[in-house]
């Protein structure tokens, strides 16, 4: 039987940057921490038994897929909630401010495949491999959900300019 420090090893090491990718594919801190506890929860058993040789990979591939799952349950009453959610105050102090309230919601307005992409590759800071293998996906399909999600993102943030 496993120690009890193992287990709080694992949440040392990852819990921070499973709630930080739980919280920007689903846009809900509570449920990024309820997200990842259930996958921690879960994942425990077969991280205990030493049946997974990359704990860090194997808990993230939980947690997208977890959020996917909610996602499918959630869809419609989220999607609503995110519409009468008021946008933040513009902030005097600092530019970046606006910039990232600017980056974030053109992040959310991106399908829910596309965010996976760009969260992975650039927040996690994933290869292209380490990504597909998460997704469960082809590298090639990583590639153009990439390339589609960034010219969206563009899109988004040059229309939000002019206007």
């Amino acid at each position: 039987m496993p120690a009890a420090g193992d287990l709080e090893e694992l949440v040392r090491l990852h819990y921070q940057g499973l709630v930080r990718l739980a919280y920007v594919l689903c846009g809900d801190p509570a449920e990024a921490e309820d997200i990842v506890g259930d996958v921690l929860a879960r994942a425990w058993p077969r991280l205990s038994r030493g049946k997974v040789d990359e704990p860090g990979a194997y808990l993230r591939r939980g947690v997208v897929n977890a959020v996917a799952s909610w996602r499918r349950h959630r869809f419609v009453v989220r999607r609503e909630e995110l519409r009468r959610r008021p946008e933040p105050p513009p902030s005097d102090a600092e530019g970046q401010t606006a910039e990232r309230d600017r980056l974030w919601t053109a992040l959310r307005a991106l399908p829910v495949a596309q965010r996976q992409v760009v969260v992975l590759r650039f927040l996690e800071d994933l290869s292209e491999a380490e990504t597909a293998a998460t997704l469960g996906v082809a590298s090639g399909t990583v590639k153009s959900r990439t390339a589609r999600a960034l010219e969206a993102l563009r899109r988004a943030l040059a229309e939000d300019v002019d206007v």
